[in-house]
């Protein structure tokens, strides 16, 4: 499954935007969390959206730009 790679400048927006991935079809049992404290600096969020459509990705994309997240696909 196509994923979406997002660091999250804060971990609050990233917090933010996983409330709304649930809303868009994104599989929550799969949603991949990098905490700030695993981060170096200790700051931000790094998130992998699985993502079953190209229509979810389009979501995820505009909802994690929305949230100032630098934004990185990936294929699985």
């Amino acid at each position: 499954m196509p994923r979406v790679i997002a660091f999250f400048p804060s971990s609050s927006l990233g917090n933010l935007a996983i409330q709304l991935f649930a809303q868009v079809g994104v599989p929550s049992d799969q949603l991949g969390v990098t905490p700030p404290e695993q981060i170096e600096g200790g700051q931000g969020m790094l998130l992998s959206i699985p993502c079953p459509t190209l229509e979810v990705i389009n979501r995820v994309e505009s909802i994690c730009r929305t949230y100032g997240a630098r934004i990185h696909r990936q294929k699985a």
